[in-house]
């Protein structure tokens, strides 16, 4: 049900609730009593009443809660998504102060993996599945990043670099892949489930019929209200408010756009300078 109502838009998905809660909490009461002419006794009235009070709290408690934790998962997952683009970058430029032809190859490795995310991991992030070609481009450029043969000083500090940095990389793909497999507990939707249809039950006893309409139908609205912002949140990858890809893509535009580093003066080779040309002797 959950999977049906993330492909809808965010919108469409509130009026479907929203439509839903007033026809059974407020609509069909008020027919059917005013049809069959039906009023509940005063004591019964009365205690329905604080009945619905307090499932109205119950419910909005635990919307509320929810909602907090799946918006705290949606923030952790935003950020690390993020970092791992700035990781992208920082990698590319380890790899071109590496310098040489390995540091070129690996460059272009890392924006065929990153290419690789973007094109056919991040669809299957919403079935909580990874890239078996993603997987194979990052060991594969692990591999090569390790067997690198640093030269110079500058190379060992870049080839050390390269692997902190490559290791950071590693372990937030992990975690988001690890993201993509979050979810609200069924626990918490079944007490919302049980609360909401005790909730129904006693706002059909509300009396009179007036106060029926305005208090149970605005109370109603706001429900509903929480409930749309909780189902578009409940999938981290998935609807209207899933994390995008946005920071892995601005990450691999700037890496295959970057022109190569400039050698540094402790890699660069030194040249003798030239020796002046000799002077032709003077004619007499």
């Amino acid at each position: 049900m959950l999977a049906w109502f993330h492909t809808l838009s965010t919108v469409l998905t509130g009026a479907l609730i929203l439509s839903i809660g007033l026809l059974v909490t407020t609509v069909a009461p008020f027919l059917v009593r005013r049809r069959l002419k039906l009023d509940p006794p005063e004591p019964v009235a009365k205690g329905a009443e604080e009945s619905f009070k307090l499932f109205t709290s119950l419910t909005l408690l635990l919307l509320a809660f929810c909602l907090v934790r799946m918006q705290g998962d949606h923030r952790g997952t935003e950020d690390m998504v993020a970092r791992e683009g700035t990781v992208i970058i920082k990698l590319d430029r380890a790899y071109a102060s590496f310098g040489g032809d390995s540091g070129e190859q690996l460059r272009a490795g890392l924006a065929g993996y990153a290419k690789l995310v973007l094109d056919e991991e991040w669809p299957l992030l919403a079935s909580g599945e990874r890239g078996e070609k993603t997987g194979a481009a990052m060991m594969a450029l692990s591999q090569a990043s390790r067997q690198l043969e640093p030269k110079t000083p500058s190379q060992q500090v870049a080839r050390s670099e390269i692997l902190a940095t490559f290791t950071q990389l590693s372990d937030l793909r992990e975690a988001r892949l690890s993201a993509s497999r979050l979810k609200l507990p069924d626990y918490y939707w079944y007490a919302i489930a049980c609360s909401m249809v005790l909730f129904t039950v006693f706002a059909w006893f509300q009396s009179p019929l007036p106060k029926l309409l305005a208090y149970v139908g605005g109370v109603t609205c706001g429900i509903s209200l929480l409930l749309t912002i909780l189902i578009s949140t409940a999938g981290i990858f998935v609807g209207d408010s899933a994390v995008t890809y946005r920071p892995i893509a601005r990450a691999l535009s700037q890496i295959t756009r970057a022109p190569p580093l400039a050698a540094s003066p402790l890699t660069a080779p030194t040249t003798p300078a030239a020796a002046p040309a000799p002077t032709a002797p003077a004619s007499r």
